[in-house]
Parts: C-alpha cells; sequence; structure tokens
C-alpha cells in the first residue's frame, strides 16, 4: 500500500505506527474522517480495520471507508451494544463490511507456528511493547492503558 492511516486517541502510538510502516498517523477525534477524506483526495480509504470494538468508531470507520471498500471489524464489542451502520449507504456504495476474530485463525494450529516464529526472531513482538510491568504495579498498568499513556504493556512474572 502508498498509503497507510493510523489513528489512534493516543499520541504516544505515533512513532510505534509509523515503525510499523504507517505512512500517516491522525489523532482519534471528530473530525478525522474529514481529515482522511483530505488526504485520500476526496476518496476515503480502500481498507479499513476497526481494532478497538466501540460502536461509534465502527460507524466512523464506515464513513472513512471509500465507495467499493472494506471495513474490516477487529475489535469485539461489549456485549449486547449495537452498531448503526447504515444498510442503504452499505448497498447503494458498494462497501463490504466483514469481521475478523483472531484474523480467522485456527488457534490450535497457528498459535504453535505464531510462537516458533517469535522464538527464531522471525515475529518482532517485542518491539510492540512500550512498557513492562511487574503484578504489583497491574493498577498502574491498566491506568496507563486507559490513559492511552503505553501502546502495549506487558505484566512479567518472575
Amino acid at each position: 500500500a502508498a498509503q497507510i492511516i493510523a489513528v489512534d486517541k493516543a499520541a504516544a502510538k505515533a512513532e510505534m505506527v509509523k515503525a510499523f510502516g504507517a505512512t500517516d498517523f491522525l489523532p482519534a477525534g471528530p473530525e478525522v474522517v474529514a481529515e482522511i477524506r483530505r488526504r485520500t483526495q476526496g476518496r476515503g480509504a480502500d481498507y479499513v480495520f476497526e481494532a478497538i470494538g466501540i460502536p461509534a468508531v465502527q460507524e466512523q470507520c464506515l464513513e472513512a471507508t471509500r465507495p467499493g471498500g472494506v471495513l474490516t471489524l477487529v475489535g469485539v464489542a461489549p456485549m449486547g451494544s449495537s452498531t448503526n451502520l447504515p444498510g442503504a449507504i452499505i448497498t447503494r456504495q458498494e462497501k463490504t463490511v466483514t469481521g475478523s476474530y483472531y484474523g480467522t485463525a485456527n488457534t490450535a494450529r497457528d498459535f504453535p507456528l505464531y510462537l516458533d516464529l517469535y522464538r527464531r526472531g522471525r515475529l518482532a513482538l517485542e518491539r510492540l511493547i512500550s512498557k513492562r510491568y511487574t503484578l504489583e504495579e497491574i493498577n498502574q498498568a491498566y491506568a496507563d492503558m486507559l490513559g492511552g499513556e503505553i501502546a502495549r504493556g506487558v505484566i512479567v512474572l518472575d
């Protein structure tokens, strides 16, 4: 892809997403769809991946998807929640909305493969971790996560 736009409320993630291939970083907010359209010459994004599971964000992601584009819902919304995705827009603009749970992985087969790739240095998971915490620091880790202070935190058990 020539252009990969990452959106997050945590500005601390900007450098990390660029290290993983994003060409642009935008702060989440009410103007993000307009900015995505501006950066895509009015088209919208070909592919949009919603990874947080918040219904309002899922709706915003559909707006950011170009006609004929694909929205993939990766984030798991809370049980009992509803997302208002307008069927007329999906149909008239020929947008595709799909879900993906663990990348449709077969966990029994694929997770051992991922572990093997990691152990052989072929899967750069360490680059995703922005901070490590002890078990005693779990409350701080949770607060940092909610506050957008970290990209990914890991509780280290010794």
